[in-house]
């Protein structure tokens, strides 16, 4: 029988464990009756109520606002290997709905939505992509690169902190490492049967942007034969899944990036299609709808996918002037009737702020609600937390004659 470990503890002030109590798993350093001096950035402690009572173990940082993430309610269940083999187990299943034959590229583990806070996994075929963001992950990473290798039987695992989020949670930002097998420098993968080619060394994010995955299939129904803009292109998964669709389909890919144009390209080839009867723009995304304004072109599909706008509540202002302009240059180069496909990954911008933004980017032109959308299956959240709902996505189509 495994001895039972005690961990240092910390308790609330009066009633502010009741957020906890509906599912949260965040506690602010105002919530504490006093900051645990004693415990070191990302050790694991008990949390307390007010009365005493035992509320959930988790890890602390005095260096963030979030004092606590919570991992657990279960005062029998231990922060170890097991623990995290339990957890990355539960994952692995919800994931079982992907046939590999089919689709082998999907987020392993989200975060907070997956019960491990701090923690993004992304499995590309046989490899696996680890973003560690917090200090209390940190401190289990020896443990849980040892439960991925046992849980997933991936032939090669590359740990990405190299992002300057790791700063505030008082972490060093590293060269991508390789910690189990081999990571090549490109990685092969299937999509909705859709091939593409992922950099997971050097790759955004973690090499590829799998939370579309659901965005790009049903463009599919709406750019047969079309003409497709798609901004903010990068590698092209836009533009692939609807240049698919027919033969006729024509699209544009527009990203300020150089080399992702080049990658775009490949795509294109590895599934069968001419590059040559598309267009490949290295421009910035403002500059070449305003160009394309002037000059009186239009499409009949728009695809906005910008990066965030805002990472802080701070940006919000100048983040939503910024989305109101780029949807009122995609609405004035699509044809009437076009159909707009337009996305935030802002968490401080919400679904309501996005409507809102079309209502007033359409101004006298009427705006049919189609389709909205959030993560997919792989990116689940907490529903006790709607603060980490961060990507949004709304189909419309621009009437004109509403």
């Amino acid at each position: 029988m495994q001895a039972t470990i005690h961990y240092p503890s910390t308790t609330l002030k009066p009633h502010r464990d009741e957020s906890l109590a509906g599912g949260h798993a965040w506690i602010f350093s105002g919530a504490l009756q006093q900051p645990p001096h004693w415990v070191k950035a990302g050790g694991l402690l008990d949390v307390k109520s007010a009365t005493g009572q035992f509320v959930a173990r988790g890890y602390y940082n005095p260096q963030t606002d979030i004092a606590i993430r919570i991992l657990t309610r279960n005062q029998d269940e231990m922060i170890d290997a097991e623990f995290l083999r339990q957890r990355i187990r539960r994952a692995v299943a919800l994931r079982s709905v992907f046939d590999p034959a089919i689709t082998n590229a999907y987020r392993l583990l989200h975060s907070e939505g997956d019960g491990l806070p701090g923690l993004v996994v992304d499995r590309f075929g046989d490899i696996l992509v680890v973003q560690i963001q917090t200090a209390g992950m940190e401190q289990l990473r020896p443990q849980l690169i040892e439960a991925l290798v046992q849980e997933t039987q991936a032939t090669g695992i590359l740990v990405r902190n190299d992002s300057t989020a790791r700063r505030r949670e008082g972490l060093e930002v590293e060269e991508p490492v390789v910690v189990s097998g081999e990571v090549p420098e490109q990685v092969a993968i299937r999509e909705n049967g859709v091939q593409f080619l992922v950099d997971p060394w050097h790759g955004q994010k973690t090499g590829f942007f799998l939370d579309q995955r659901d965005k790009r299939e049903a463009l599919r129904k709406y750019a047969h034969g079309k003409r497709v803009l798609n901004c903010f292109s990068y590698t092209g998964g836009f533009s692939v899944y609807a240049a698919l669709t027919n033969p006729e389909t024509r699209v544009t890919s527009v990203d300020v990036s150089a080399p992702a144009m080049e990658v775009a390209r490949q795509h294109f080839t590895l599934n069968g299609l001419d590059p040559a009867q598309h267009e490949f723009v290295t421009a910035d995304v403002f500059d070449y709808l305003e160009e394309a304004q002037r000059n009186g072109e239009l499409f009949d599909v728009v695809v906005l996918d910008p990066p965030a706008f805002a990472k802080t509540k701070d940006a919000r202002g100048q983040a939503l002037k910024a989305y109101r302009r780029l949807n009122t240059l995609a609405m004035q180069v699509l044809q009437p009737g076009g159909i707009l496909l337009t996305c935030s990954c802002s968490g401080v911008v919400g679904m309501d702020d996005l409507l809102g933004i079309l209502s007033q980017s359409a101004r006298h032109r009427g705006v049919q609600l189609l389709e909205t959308y959030t993560h997919g299956v792989d990116h689940p959240t907490n529903l006790a937390m709607p603060e980490t709902v961060y990507l949004k996505a709304v189909f419309c189509r621009v009437a004109g004659d509403l």
